[in-house]
């Protein structure tokens, strides 16, 4: 169900010092079906190729190269070269740490990094990143380099009842069973097929057209869930409430009674709060959060470890659950930083009585750590990507759900 197939026939440039890597790399990417695949000695060799081309669907690069290093050349890609290079991905040798820091500025780049690979590249690992990665999402340009979408085509695409949900499981650690799913929007557009929520959700996070999406997304979700509790009564759907809503004056009554009117109790929704907006606006917003939970819905703080969140704060906060944002679940065994953020983080939902949800689970390893650190509920490509109601309900026949 993944995407690797939509990664055939593409092009790639394998920019590395070393000859053998270069190889190494060149043939993983060859028998994996792209159909063309350039490579490049160092930052300044990838620059004079990528102008004789018109576009390159991914740069995979080391780091530590003479004449021009593959942080050097990632900066260049993004002032100038942007729109000509779809995605880029690091491989490199040096330390973990270094590597975490160098994706934390190739993301302040605003370029669209894949993912960071240590190095000698392995088949397996290319294979499961492009598996979890649509390439269709980065569309081509229609104002400059920039694909634009305006407030109006996606006030359309909300009339058209083009935004719909899909679903991504979450499972229970301790017995590997399904427990819920993370309902995500996607637009099933007519021309470009299913775009991701990065090209337009800047549109449904404030405003009127935010308020009328939540409530048909809403909608949509417990009816959905409906059809899932038929297999499994006691699952429940979690959906992303943005920040500014909690000001809306009727949000606790109008979700209620949507919630009532598809016959189904408050607690089988979670309502998900990004960290970062929250503890930039908590004060104001903790007396919707009570009445929520008064009202029997369930609270998770998303994305936790993003923000500044004390526990002063998060001890007057209502939640249920947190959730662990994928940049200290994946391959956390191999980054001493990042596993001793995740084990201070679960270690802090036990202590805090709230359930300890990670993110971004991608590999058996990942699922392993978390189950030897008593973290609750995994979510993460290991198990699925998300999936439309139709193909969700499959994936739980299938599983015997």
């Amino acid at each position: 169900m993944g995407y690797l197939d939509k990664w055939r026939q593409r092009s790639v440039m394998v920019v590395d010092d070393s000859a053998t890597h270069r190889l190494l790399a060149a043939g993983i990417l060859q028998d994996l079906g792209f159909s063309k695949v350039w490579e490049a000695e160092n930052g300044v060799d990838a620059l004079n190729k990528l102008q004789g081309l018109d576009n390159l669907d991914l740069v995979i690069t080391d780091l530590n190269m003479p004449c021009m290093d593959g942080v050097k050349l990632l900066e260049n890609i993004a002032a100038a070269m942007k729109g000509k290079v779809q995605f880029v991905a690091v491989m490199s040798s040096v330390p973990r740490d270094v590597l975490d820091a160098v994706q934390g500025v190739v993301d302040a780049s605003d370029l669209d990094l894949l993912e960071v690979f240590p190095k000698p590249l392995r088949r397996e690992e290319v294979e499961r990143v492009l598996d979890a990665c649509n390439p269709d999402w980065h569309l081509p340009s229609r104002v400059g380099n920039k694909f634009a979408i305006s407030r109006e085509e996606v006030a359309q695409a909300l009339q058209m009842k083009q935004l719909v949900p899909y679903f991504q499981p979450k499972i229970t650690l301790k017995d590997n069973a399904l427990c819920g799913m993370e309902a995500l929007v996607r637009w099933e557009h007519p021309s470009y097929g299913v775009l991701s929520p990065s090209l337009f959700v800047e549109y449904l996070e404030d405003g009127e057209l935010a308020i009328r999406f939540f409530y048909h997304f809403l909608r949509d979700v417990c009816g959905a869930l409906l059809h899932f509790q038929a297999m499994s009564p006691e699952l429940h759907a979690s959906i992303n409430l943005p920040v500014p809503l909690l000001s809306d004056p009727n949000l606790v009554d109008e979700m209620t009674t949507i919630v009532q009117s598809k016959g189904l109790p408050s607690q089988s929704i979670v309502l998900e709060v990004t960290e970062t907006s929250l503890m930039s606006n908590l004060a104001p917003s903790l007396g919707t959060l009570a009445r929520l939970r008064l009202n029997g819905f369930g609270l998770a703080m998303d994305d936790y470890g993003t923000g500044y969140s004390s526990m002063k704060q998060l001890s007057r906060s209502p939640f249920t659950e947190l959730k662990i944002d994928r940049e200290f679940v994946h391959d956390a065994s191999s980054s001493p930083k990042k596993l001793a953020i995740l084990t201070a983080a679960i270690a802090m939902c036990q202590k805090l009585q709230l359930s300890s949800v990670a993110e971004g689970v991608e590999t058996e390893a990942d699922r392993q750590q978390l189950a030897a650190l008593g973290c609750d509920v995994a979510q993460g490509y290991h198990y699925s990507r998300p999936l439309s109601e139709e193909m969700f309900m499959l994936w739980m026949q299938e599983r015997g759900a």
